[in-house]
């Protein structure tokens, strides 16, 4: 089974509440910004899925985990910034703000109460729960021919989307 968590260029360019809302050029940045997380691009779940096939007899009955970058809010904030050439406007929440959000519209019986929650985990703070493995080498990554990818690179394919 293939374990990745997916914070690649597609979810940054359709969920804003992800920290970063491309077309308007504007982030939110929970807590300190600096929770690091793992995600894996469109093309390294196919770089996985390709490396699974390549590889039986290293990953037959057994779970594999990959990443296609390791990063934190303040890193593609900074990537962002970098690739548009200008400031964007920052604003600061918290991550117990996200929870008691989703948690009131989930009481009240409203829809969207399930992203905030885990958006939520995702950058709760010391907590890693946004992570696959404590470091790369952890993960098949290298195994399956997942490529690394920089802040930089990500941002650039996010934006990309947005202006399709």
């Amino acid at each position: 089974m293939l374990v990745t968590k997916t914070h690649d260029h597609q979810a940054l360019a359709k969920f804003p509440l992800m920290g970063f809302d491309i077309a308007r050029r504007s982030a939110i940045i929970y807590d300190s910004g600096t929770e690091q997380f793992t995600g894996t691009t469109l093309e390294g779940i196919g770089q996985a899925v390709l490396g699974v096939m390549r590889q039986p007899a290293e990953t037959a009955n057994r779970f594999v985990s990959v990443q296609s970058i390791r990063t934190c809010q303040q890193d593609l904030l900074r990537a962002f910034q970098d690739a548009t050439g200008g400031e964007w406007e920052t604003e600061r929440s918290t991550v117990r703000e996200l929870l008691e959000g989703g948690r009131a519209k989930h009481q009240a019986g409203d829809r969207g109460w399930v992203l905030p929650l885990v958006v939520a985990q995702l950058f709760d703070p010391g907590e890693g729960r946004g992570t696959v493995g404590e470091s790369r080498q952890a993960t098949q990554s290298d195994l399956l021919g997942v490529v690394e990818e920089s802040p930089r690179a990500v941002v650039h394919k996010a934006l990309a989307v947005v202006e399709s």
